[in-house]
């Protein structure tokens, strides 16, 4: 590979502007504290001067769901640019492998955290910009991302053809609550043990999520592993070449704003905080806070946060 080392200006983002000479990278759990659980996300520190087709070749290279690439912004109203990358492709928005990216960042006290406090950014992003909260203490670092609150739509009947390409039965559905799609189809069912013990037929589930242009297939259950959580998912999407996702903070932001539309969360508070449960179907244990701003008894606005670990650090050779 051939590196483009074309400079670019400095911007305000301190640490992340001078051009690459060298590709520093990490490797970083999201969504826990626990190494080698969690979501995996390689973070690349400063991506400046990488093309389009050397980010796809580092993601393919890492294999790790996705792989942030953190860049200076081209607009001026944001602090800090991500890309990320698929093995197969670039995604539009991915909530773990940003926890990963400011965790690596505020780790590395680059783009201003050297020091311990709360730090706010504005992202910039190609599902356009978003708020990041960093808390940087004694007791470690904690990312929150702000999502778009999804809009969603009812999917027509499709139950047939999910549960051919999920191997349940008509009863296993919950049946009291809409199949719905935003970006991502969600969908419910009435038992853990039958979300857990899943073995979906990738094939069919390619063609089907291809043939509606959805990116992906949240199935869920309101039955939980802890009973201090209120949701426990599992995500697909091997339409990008990931088969199964461990946790995915994309997803459970919307999944917290279905729950609530659908009046499974209290509407008497403005601020409800809740756990989603993921991963642990295989062995990949996850947790992800969902926040949601309430107003006038709508979601007004919608994060995800969580915690990581960092398992290596080096430098890519390329070239």
């Amino acid at each position: 590979m051939t590196m483009n080392t074309e400079t670019v200006s400095r911007t305000r983002t301190p640490g992340i502007t001078e051009p690459v000479t060298s590709i520093r990278l990490k490797h970083v759990d999201a969504f826990t504290d626990t190494p080698l659980s969690g979501n995996a996300a390689g973070v690349v520190l400063n991506a400046t001067g990488l093309t389009e087709t050397q980010m796809q070749l580092i993601a393919r290279e890492v294999a790790a769901s996705e792989t942030s690439f953190i860049l200076p912004p081209t607009m001026p109203s944001a602090d800090v640019r991500i890309r990320w990358f698929s093995p197969r492709a670039e995604i539009p928005l991915c909530g773990h492998a940003t926890v990963a990216a400011f965790h690596a960042l505020a780790e590395e006290g680059m783009a201003g955290m050297k020091n311990p406090g709360s730090y706010d950014f504005t992202l910039e992003t190609k599902s356009g910009n978003l708020p990041v909260n960093v808390e940087k203490n004694a007791r470690g670092i904690q990312v929150y991302l702000g999502l778009p609150v999804p809009v969603f739509a009812r999917v027509g009947e499709c139950k047939l053809d999910l549960g051919r390409i999920l191997d349940i039965s008509l009863e296993e559905f919950e049946n009291r609550m809409p199949i719905v799609s935003s970006q991502y189809m969600y969908v419910p069912l009435r038992k853990l043990s039958t979300l857990l013990s899943l073995k979906p037929n990738f094939f069919s589930m390619t063609q089907f999520l291809k043939n509606r242009n959805f990116m992906g297939l949240c199935v869920f259950t309101l039955e939980t592993i802890e009973d201090s959580s209120s949701v426990h998912s599992r995500f697909f999407a091997p339409t990008v070449g990931i088969d199964e996702d461990p946790v995915t903070g994309s997803a459970n932001g919307p999944l917290g704003v279905y729950l609530f539309q659908q009046g499974y969360l209290s509407s008497a508070r403005d601020t409800i905080v809740i756990t989603g449960e993921q991963g642990d179907a295989i062995t990949r244990k996850g947790r992800v806070t969902i926040e949601l701003s309430i107003e006038n008894k709508e979601v007004k606005a919608v994060r995800v946060g969580g915690r990581a670990v960092t398992l290596m650090t080096g430098d890519l050779v390329v070239g």
